[in-house]
Formats: C-alpha cells, structure tokens, sequence
C-alpha cells in the first residue's frame, strides 16, 4: 500500500509580506495542481502585525507607532483579526482540498485540521480542543477589537478556557488554505501602542505558559509534523518552495505589505 506523501516546508523566520505572499503561492499552486497538500512552519523576522484579508486598517492599527517599533504590517489572504506576530511565535499554514479532507463547510474543514492540531500538542503535553461554541450571550461583540487573541473565535484551539492557536481560512475552488498562529509567549507590553482600542488583557495563553516550560520552535514544528502525520495517516518530505512558487510570491509581495518598518524588533 503506498502511503500518500505531502510537503513539509521549515521556512525558518521570514519578513511579514515575503510569509504572507509565499502561502498565498503555495495555495495557488496547489489550486493548479503543481503541489501536493503542504504543511509549513516559519515565524516573523521583524515583528509583524497581520490583518485579516477584509479589516480596515483604520481602527485597527496605529502605523505610526509601528514604523516607530520596527513592527512591519500586512495583510493576510486569510479573514479575521489582527494578529501581533513575534519571534516568539510558531506560524503554520496549511494548504489542501477539501476533497483530501473529506470535509463540506467551513467548520467541517477547521474540525478536521483542528484535529491535526490537538494531536500535535498532545505530544507537548498539552489536552487542546477547538471552541466551536458561540459566544455567551453579552458577550463582547465581535467587532469593538482588532485584536486576534483579545476574543475566541469557533475556529481557535484552547487549553482550559484560553485561547492558545487562533486559525483563519480562505476557500476557493475546494482547496483551502488555513494560516495558524500559536504563541511561545504572550507580551501584552506593546498591544496598547499597537492596536488602536485595545481591550481588557485576553482571556489567551502562550504555549510556554500552557506547558509549564520553555520548548522550542524545532519542537514545536516536530510535534506538528508528527500530529499531522498520524490524523491524515500520510507521510512528510521535506521540501522548499518550488522555483514557480518562489516566482509568485515576489509578485505578491507588494500586494501584502501595508508597511515595511524597515528594522528588527525585538
């Protein structure tokens, strides 16, 4: 029996736009067909902040205070809310058909790459499940913060009652792309200059915090490979970015920066 084989990419850490444009190649190449389905990790060199593919930057986010900071920002092709990227961070996205899956409806897609997800971080220890339920009635509303991880959305992991991966997709054609955010650490000391209304301290965990120890990105990205391994019984190559991909994400580029600060943070 031949065991089916996807794409394990190590991006290692990468400028915002340049993290943004190479997923968005990667979805379309597995759209034509040129790809298999492809699991890859990077985090963000400088710091970034990522909007979701419909938020306004107005209200969001203060440019000002970022170009300040040396915090880039873009715009993922993915929905949601602003995300505050660090070094401290383990990105991953995540492209494949819903026909690989075996899914119909957005939901039915998040359930089944947020199993891949949980099994990653069981072998960090950690017991994750996907929230799936509705906001409690009065309940902040959905959109008095920019912020990603200052609200819990039915497509994010949590640990207890904090949230600990948020997750944003975009579907067309039947194939998926879903880009995930799992913080080391949370440092709420730049949300205040960053994100313009930002609320109440989140109800959100880092994974260092969850786990009752430090563990490193390589970990992180070992767990994740194996969890994903295991839930779609495939098997992983390591590969890079075909030279196509490559060539499409620098024409992306320009299209997913908002601004580049043009220095390191942190």
């Amino acid at each position: 029996m031949t065991v089916e084989r996807w794409r394990f990419i190590d991006s290692g850490p990468m400028p915002g736009a340049d993290n943004m444009a190479l997923d968005e190649a990667m979805f379309e190449a597995h759209a034509a067909g040129a790809v298999p389905p492809t699991l890859r990790v990077y985090t963000w060199r400088p710091w970034a902040v990522s909007l979701g593919r419909f938020q306004r930057v107005e209200g969001s986010v203060d440019l000002e205070a970022c170009r300040r900071l040396g915090i880039d920002v873009v715009r993922r092709p993915t929905g949601g809310r602003a995300i505050l990227h660090t070094a401290e961070e383990v990105t991953f996205g995540v492209v494949v058909s819903a026909a690989r899956l075996g899914t119909t409806g957005i939901m039915d897609s998040y359930r089944a790459l947020a199993a891949a997800i949980a099994a990653g971080l069981k072998l960090l220890g950690l017991d994750a499940r996907l929230v799936e339920r509705r906001p409690a009635a009065g309940a902040q509303p959905s959109g008095q913060d920019p912020a990603c991880f200052a609200v819990k959305a039915r497509c994010d992991l949590v640990v207890g009652a904090a949230k600990l991966v948020g997750s944003a997709q975009v579907q067309r054609e039947g194939v998926i792309l879903q880009q995930n955010s799992l913080p080391l650490r949370i440092d709420l000391t730049p949300w205040a200059d960053v994100f313009v209304r930002s609320g109440p301290a989140p109800e959100a965990t880092g994974l260092w915090d969850a786990a009752h120890r430090q563990v490193l990105y390589g970990e992180v990205a070992s767990a994740l490979r194996q969890g994903f391994a295991a839930t779609f019984a495939i098997d992983f190559e390591d590969s890079e970015p075909t030279a196509e991909e490559q060539r499409r994400a620098r024409q992306r580029r320009e299209e997913r920066a908002i601004l580049d600060a043009g220095t390191s943070s942190g």
